[in-house]
């Protein structure tokens, strides 16, 4: 992979992240005080995006914005630096609540504005619009706005390897399903997602063993699984990796899983190893825990981190 291949995300679902703070315990039918607030862009797209700009790549984000929250986005976003293109809504971008205490997350999502069949349709004019060169890399994540068909992320992906592009998803319940089906090169699900994807528990290492071969049978190149501060495992043909993670304190796990994959396609732009892109991404999201809100982590984070994680073979 050419190492100036172009990173594009997409973010159907884009948020404005609200993070508070309080000094106690949430209590009930009274008053919880806040001690400390913060506002990031949000979206699993938008934040994979915000990591990558970061960490110094070129990145486009691709999303909706509309409403008043829709130009806030703007503005959170050109604050990063962060490049987007974006199809205008008559609705507004959705907002996020996270209250953090005592370690522990309490979130309120909007489910997001509905989405009309000429906004989708000006989304892949958008996207067909685009001059990707053969060997770009395309993320697809997060939730589904209403109005949105639940395959429309695998009738993303089949137009993204129709024009070369390496594609990763990373999203949940029917929408994943659904785009399994495109044969995306990367999937990246927690324990409960791939549980789901299976219909079935996993109870034991040999159950994972079955679902995850099954799913590279079909021609997904690497299954990208995290545990939490468990670690992930790095599932393809040729390897079964796993990287366990150092214990840090935590200020926010919203977001692990976007700077985990940042880390992941960091790797990839940098060429390196399967053994290195999964330490990268391991470290990024346990640097991500260790910031406040959707705090993204950078290099300087990733690497007080990095030499701390450990990656084997094994065999399960």
């Amino acid at each position: 992979m050419d190492k100036q291949n172009s990173f594009y995300t997409i973010s159907l679902n884009s948020s404005i992240d609200y993070s508070f703070y309080l000094s106690a315990d949430i209590v009930y039918d009274d008053i919880n005080r806040i001690k400390e607030s913060r506002i990031d862009a949000g979206g699993k797209g938008l934040n994979v995006a915000r990591m990558l700009t970061e960490l110094g790549c070129s990145c486009t984000a691709l999303t909706f914005i509309g409403g008043e929250t829709g130009e806030k986005l703007k503005l959170l976003l050109e604050s990063e630096g962060v490049q987007y293109l974006y199809v205008n809504t008559k609705g507004s971008v959705r907002n996020v609540y996270n209250f953090f205490s005592k370690g522990r997350v309490l979130r309120f999502n909007e489910t997001g504005s509905h989405i009309s069949c000429t906004e989708k349709k000006n989304f892949f004019a958008l996207f067909d619009n685009i001059h990707f060169r053969t060997g770009d890399i395309l993320l697809i994540s997060g939730s589904l706005p209403p109005g949105v068909e639940k395959d429309i992320y695998r009738k993303i992906i089949e137009a993204g390897k129709k024009k070369g592009l390496y594609t990763v998803l990373d999203t949940d319940g029917e929408a994943l399903s659904e785009g399994i089906k495109a044969l995306p090169d990367v999937i990246k699900p927690n324990i409960w997602e791939i549980e789901r994807i299976a219909g079935q528990r996993i109870s034991s290492s040999s159950v994972l063993s079955e679902v995850l071969e099954d799913l590279v049978k079909k021609g997904i190149s690497t299954v990208a699984l995290t545990l939490g501060d468990k670690g992930a495992l790095f599932f393809s043909r040729e390897y079964l990796l796993y990287a366990s993670v150092p214990q840090v304190k935590v200020e926010s796990t919203v977001g692990c899983g976007d700077a985990f994959i940042g880390g992941f396609l960091y790797g990839l732009y940098k060429k390196k190893s399967a053994c290195e892109c999964l330490k990268w991404a391991a470290a990024s999201g346990t640097a991500k825990a260790t910031m406040k809100g959707t705090l993204m982590p950078g290099k300087k984070e990733i690497r007080k981190i990095i030499e701390k994680v450990k990656v084997s073979n094994v065999h399960i």
